[in-house]
């Protein structure tokens, strides 16, 4: 489309709908070419801490803007939408992940979401994200995770109080036969969820090839731009 009707485009939207971008809340339809600009394009390998057992997790961005802000918007802001852009995004995780056998068929096990959440935004946006990524990787998505209790608050807990607080909080359906999996999530902090719900599927009889994330959250200091690594 050319700039000139883009720009007409999303004057009308801020003007009829009051539209923005998700991200840096400008005037406009959906995410601004800025914010487009600056999504990831190369998945890393998430520090895995000892409690993931060598699993291999890969995530494609850093919890920082415009991802960040794609985040939340989807899952407290009522943005939809964004689990197509987002589970684009996840997909380039998953595929990193099953690179070294493309061919083992594999299904994506989303990390449920504690009930209340799901209750309060009305979806379980994890789950919503793992059928966008692996539609566009052909893929199954297999909800064969489920809370059996909540989490108490994450919020500036330590690593270890975290895996704590996640432990036991999941079970995971058992099938007549095992199934291949790969866990994902939109976020990987510490690793603690990822680890309950490995160790959820494990128990199930079901086989983890690994994880995958949309993003990671940096934990010391991070290079500028996305293909930043911790340090």
């Amino acid at each position: 489309m050319p700039p000139n009707l883009l720009k007409l485009r999303d004057a009308t939207a801020d003007l009829t709908l009051g539209a923005a971008c998700p991200s840096c809340k400008i005037p406009g339809w959906g995410l601004c070419p800025a914010c487009r600009a600056r999504l990831p394009a190369e998945p890393h390998q998430v520090a895995r801490p000892a409690w993931l057992h060598g699993f291999p997790v890969m995530a494609t961005g850093w919890y920082l803007e415009p991802v960040s802000q794609l985040i939340i918007a989807h899952k407290d802001e009522g943005a939809w939408q964004l689990s197509r852009l987002l589970g684009r995004l996840l997909a380039l995780a998953v595929d990193a992940v099953r690179s070294p056998d493309p061919e083992l068929p594999l299904s994506l096990v989303p990390v449920p979401s504690d009930r209340s959440a799901t209750r309060r935004r009305g979806y379980d946006h994890g789950r919503a994200l793992a059928r966008a990524a692996a539609g566009r990787l052909g893929m199954r998505m297999l909800p064969l995770l489920r809370r059996t209790r909540e989490a108490s608050d994450q919020v500036g807990r330590t690593q270890l109080a975290r895996l704590a607080s996640q432990r036991q909080t999941m079970t995971a359906t058992r099938t007549a036969r095992s199934v291949a999996v790969i866990v994902t999530d939109d976020v990987v902090t510490t690793g603690s969820t990822m680890a309950e719900a490995i160790r959820a599927l494990r128990s199930a009889g079901h086989f983890v090839y690994g994880a995958a994330a949309v993003c990671d959250t940096p934990r010391y200091s991070v290079s500028p731009g996305f293909g930043g690594q911790v340090r």
